[in-house]
């Protein structure tokens, strides 16, 4: 039975790859990726793993923008 995960990321290269990898693994069942701010803003990081999964024919979905 694969392990449900959540990922949280600040989507840039090595972030993409890790979103790759654990979509494509028999082990773990991602139910939802976050982005964060890391290295980039929200907008950007939330732009970037929209990105990714619409080229992996993937849903993506955003939430509220306003901050908590």
């Amino acid at each position: 039975m694969a392990l449900p995960i959540i990922l949280d990321c600040d989507p840039g290269h090595d972030d993409a790859i890790a979103i790759v990898l654990a979509l494509a693994s028999p082990e773990l069942d991602v139910k939802a990726i976050t982005s964060s701010a890391g290295n980039q803003t929200p907008e950007k990081t939330l732009r970037n793993v929209l990105r990714m999964l619409t080229l992996l024919q993937r849903p993506g979905y955003s939430g509220g923008r306003r901050r908590a």
